[in-house]
């Protein structure tokens, strides 16, 4: 907060000078962080404010909407200026989102290689290894030696993303193995890098989910995934401060799904207007409620009964909500062992058989402690208290069994239909 107020006066004052020495105590991603809210023209204020390397950086660290929205605002020189300073990755993901317009203008301000490069990510599909990969990385041939490896690292290694982890590809693109930078360093100057490299990559392909490269990249603790494509030919690459990105966007899209929000908004929450979160969060909310309605209407063809044993309403809120509690547990449950990959489908029988057994013994506690509350009813029918607890008791037992069933089953259902299981899984519980 104290730098935000430092800022916001700074701003206002106008001063240049103040500004530019007080932004230089902060790191680029603070400064960011800082301006991220402010209107297009003071972010770009700032970035001019400073030298060309960290407005660069800051505006890297901006969030993508708020990069487009300094685009509408700022000079073609400047765009450029910005637009080069990102990774592959990162200005493919600005590319998606800006205008028509603006993507003509960025297109024909681009050196032919770059618009080429861009255009072609741009292809993928999203949330595919595709279109998350950088084409900025270090390839060498399986004849360079060791010292040869070296100069070149020396000589172009500005633009790469990451120079720990080097790739080896024959003369037709074929990966062929990798060397760490460790490995290149401890080698003997005249080693052929053949001889040091590990054959054994792990890869992906250009096609593969998100989810499946931050798992590998996680499973096997790597620095960077090579991309390839179905001939073994190296595309790019994935880093592991991508995989990060991408872990914080898919725990997003989940947590959001679980509560049955849908999509994450494409702006931050405190820039999202009224009616975006209204709409983003009302077809779930209808569906809830005309779900209510059926209910409704059971309790309906039931009030002869309850009138004559008024003391099983006190069980209708206790057995709805135990009954959605028990579901989402399971199903909570499910759904985060399908996103590490634990469960797929395959294992729906197992998984269906041990949360029935779960079921069973967390509904005989609750349908046990249900039965006991029962007893200091206050008697208002003529059915003793034994029938109402054991009327209580049971309906609570099958409740949560059924629930519990149900919540394990629905996920691995969805999954198996293509659907996304935090979606669809948790409102309908």
């Amino acid at each position: 907060m104290a730098v935000n107020k430092r800022l916001n006066h700074l701003l206002k004052t106008g001063n240049r000078d103040q500004l530019r020495v007080f932004l230089k105590t902060l790191h680029p991603a603070d400064i960011a962080a800082a301006i991220t809210r402010l209107r297009p023209e003071d972010i770009l204020f700032v970035l001019e404010t400073i030298s060309n390397t960290r407005s660069v950086e800051v505006f890297s660290n901006l969030e993508k909407d708020t990069q487009k929205a300094c685009i509408a605002f700022t000079d073609p020189e400047r765009i450029l200026h910005y637009f080069e300073g990102l990774s592959a990755d990162d200005r493919v993901d600005l590319f998606r989102i800006l205008p028509t317009e603006d993507k003509e203008q960025l297109l024909g301000l681009l050196a032919n290689s770059e618009r080429e490069d861009l255009l072609r990510l741009s292809r993928f599909e999203e949330d595919t290894a595709g279109a998350v990969m950088t084409t900025e990385f270090f390839s060498l041939p399986p004849d360079c030696t060791a010292s040869e490896a070296m100069e070149r690292i020396r000589s172009g290694s500005h633009d790469a993303e990451t120079v720990y982890v080097l790739y080896i590809a024959d003369s037709g693109g074929k990966l062929r193995g990798v060397v760490s930078l460790k490995d290149l360093v401890m080698a003997a100057p005249d080693t052929r890098l053949d001889r040091i490299m590990n054959p054994n990559v792990i890869t992906v392909t250009v096609d593969e989910d998100v989810e499946e490269v931050a798992r590998k990249i996680a499973r096997y603790d790597l620095l960077a995934l090579p991309v390839v494509n179905a001939n073994k030919e190296l595309r790019g690459i994935i880093t592991v401060d991508d995989v990060l990105d991408i872990v914080e966007d898919e725990a997003t899209e989940d947590i959001y799904a679980l509560a049955g929000v849908g999509a994450p908004l494409e702006l931050e929450y405190l820039n999202a207007g009224v009616f975006q979160i209204w709409r983003q969060r009302i077809p779930w909310l209808l569906l809830l409620v005309l779900s209510g309605f059926a209910a409704g209407f059971v309790i309906e063809f039931f009030k002869g009964q309850l009138g004559r044993y008024i003391e099983l309403i006190f069980f209708m809120p206790l057995l709805m909500g135990s009954g959605g509690n028990a579901g989402t547990q399971a199903s909570t449950v499910v759904i985060r062992a399908i996103a590490t990959g634990e469960l797929t489908p395959s294992l729906f029988p197992g998984v269906l058989w041990k949360e029935m057994r779960v079921g069973l013994l967390v509904g005989l506690s609750m349908g046990l402690l249900s039965a006991a509350r029962a007893f200091f009813l206050p008697q208002n029918s003529s059915a003793p208290h034994y029938q109402i607890a054991l009327t209580g008791g049971l309906t609570m037992f099958f409740m949560v069994t059924v629930a519990k069933c149900t919540g394990s089953m629905l996920p691995l259902l969805f999954q198996k239909l293509n659907l996304d299981p935090a979606l669809m899984s948790n409102p309908l519980i």
